[in-house]
């Protein structure tokens, strides 16, 4: 026997809804260079239609909430030693990128 509450039904009233993937999970920074300092930033996702997706925004040092780009929005590791190496690798990309300007 077939549960009737499970079928579909053919009213037009009722809308299909699109689902929107499931936020970032886990801590995520985003590492700010200014006046050759380097500012560990928290990151949170908010969902953004115009753009179709979860967009990170970060707290600068001024405590604005400013949107950042999400390739370069790095999930915080678990363990201390990976976290020294990966802000001495952004460091060194980021002061490479202002030499070249």
């Amino acid at each position: 026997m077939v549960d009737d509450s499970l079928q579909r039904t053919d009213n037009p009233d009722v809308r299909a809804v699109a689902r929107r993937p499931r936020r970032p999970t886990g801590h995520w920074v985003y590492y700010l260079l200014e006046e050759g300092l380097l500012w560990p930033c928290p990151v949170h996702w908010e969902w953004e239609n115009s753009y179709g997706g979860w967009l990170p925004f970060y707290c600068s040092p001024t405590l604005d909430y400013i949107s950042a780009d999400p390739s370069k929005v790095v999930k915080r590791p678990k363990t201390s030693a990976s976290t020294t190496a990966t802000v001495a690798r952004l460091r060194e990309v980021k002061l490479q990128g202002r030499e070249e300007e």
